[in-house]
């Protein structure tokens, strides 16, 4: 690992989310390495904010994704749970709803994994309301693979989907969620404090 590398330290939700970041922070080109990953509920997420912003210092990047969940869940609210003023080595996010509508952003690889018709995939999926009901029901609907909602079958065949076809260049075209969040990634600049 050379000088440039950013050690990440991963908070997120779920499998999905850690596989979707892992993709996007890869196709940044900037060195990110995940070096630890917890997956928490939301709930847990805003009982710790205020000691991951606390505790973002140093050589490491403390990433908070999270799902936005509903339209009334507003982001800047959540903020409001620092304490203290952001952090600069912490990134809080938001996927809007959820990472679903993160993974349908790209339209095109997504509708040749799952053939799904393109024309039924939702041109804004920030704006779609449930997007991981609204996912597996255009797979159910329409496409090839097996999959359920909350069985077995859904987290495997998503993460596969996210780790060999998923693109963020694509998806962000159709995501402004997606989007700030590539771009923050793109433009960080780890602080490095002390010794």
């Amino acid at each position: 690992m050379s000088r440039a590398d950013i050690y990440v330290f991963l908070i997120c939700e779920d499998d999905l989310t850690e596989a979707v970041i892992g993709k996007m922070l890869q196709q940044t080109g900037r060195g990110f390495f995940i070096i630890k990953s917890v997956r928490w509920n939301k709930s847990k997420i805003q009982r710790e904010i205020s000691n991951l912003n606390h505790s973002a210092k140093g050589s490491m990047l403390n990433l908070v994704v999270t799902d936005q969940d509903t339209p009334g869940n507003c982001p800047a609210g959540a903020l409001e749970n620092l304490g203290a003023p952001l952090a600069p080595n912490l990134l809080y996010r938001f996927a809007v709803m959820e990472v679903e509508s993160w993974v349908m952003a790209d339209r095109e690889n997504f509708s040749e994994f799952f053939s799904v018709r393109i024309n039924a995939l939702p041109q804004h999926p920030d704006e779609v309301i449930n997007p991981k009901e609204h996912l597996a029901g255009l797979i159910r609907k329409f496409g090839s693979k097996n999959i359920d909602q909350a069985g077995r079958g859904y987290n495997p065949i998503l993460g596969e989907f996210v780790g060999n076809c998923w693109n963020v260049s694509n998806a962000q075209k159709y995501s402004p969620s997606l989007k700030r969040t590539y771009q923050r990634l793109q433009n960080h600049q780890l602080h490095l404090s002390g010794g």
